[in-house]
């Protein structure tokens, strides 16, 4: 039942980032602030993130063992990708009202800026929370893992693991991703093997034909910026999928 709290966090979280698409952006704000108090108490960063960081993943594990529903609730703010949706949403319908119509390059360009901001939010805020939370799960320690990654990312520290951590996560995350865009490269009509680029958002721009590059397929369209967040969502989904089972066979 622990591994439930996984998918039911996932698609949860969309009623708190779909109404409140900056709900991230005040948790951010809410850890720096608790942040400066340690960092004040123990007089340096040396001393006070390692402290900070310790102290929100205890807590956290320590909250998640109360009960899965606990954990499912913890979850939800790490999952922050459909913050993007809104954005998305606004931007497409902008492009399509025709306000455009005549500015050409300036209507390619803004589908290509707002497609280039759908994978970023996807590999931080679905990909790695899910990696994360699935190995913390079947280790009785919930969504600490995730947790401990939002106080690092939140906080701006000079520590000097503190870009090692954060850079060695976000690979591990891209790299999942530019796997599972080549897998689900079919669901908007591209061949995996012509998804090329070396990280999440050159493999997805390139998937969808529009990269500016000898792999384009077609001029950029308002409906690329859908294509991009449903083969986004797609690739989370059947990540989703795969660790939910894996783990139901270590909770077992």
């Amino acid at each position: 039942m622990r591994m439930l709290a996984l998918p039911a966090a996932f698609m949860l979280s969309l009623c708190l980032y779909l109404p409140l698409p900056r709900a991230q952006e005040a948790l951010f704000s809410l850890l720096r602030r608790l942040y400066a108090r340690v960092s004040a108490r123990l007089q340096g960063e040396e001393r006070a993130l390692p402290a900070f960081v310790l102290a929100v993943f205890a807590l956290t594990a320590l909250l998640c063992a109360v009960h899965p529903v606990v954990c499912c609730l913890l979850m939800l703010p790490l999952f922050s990708y459909g913050a993007v949706f809104p954005h998305c949403a606004a931007v497409k319908a902008e492009l399509d009202s025709g306000r455009y119509a005549r500015d050409i390059p300036a209507y390619e360009s803004l589908v290509r800026a707002t497609c280039l901001q759908v994978a970023p939010a996807f590999v931080l805020g679905a990909a790695l929370p899910l990696l994360l939370c699935a190995a913390g799960i079947p280790l009785h320690m919930g969504c600490a893992p995730g947790w401990a990654f939002c106080a690092l990312r939140a906080v701006d520290a000079a520590h000097p693991l503190r870009g090692r951590i954060l850079s060695l996560c976000e690979r591990m995350a891209d790299r999942v991703m530019r796997a599972l865009m080549r897998l689900c490269a079919g669901v908007v009509g591209r061949s995996p093997l012509r998804a090329q680029g070396e990280d999440a958002v050159s493999r997805m721009m390139s998937t969808l034909g529009i990269a500016g590059d000898s792999t384009d397929t077609h001029a950029p369209m308002s409906g690329d910026i859908s294509q991009a967040a449903f083969l986004c969502f797609f690739c989370c989904g059947l990540l989703l999928f795969t660790l939910t089972a894996v783990g139901f066979v270590l909770c077992s």
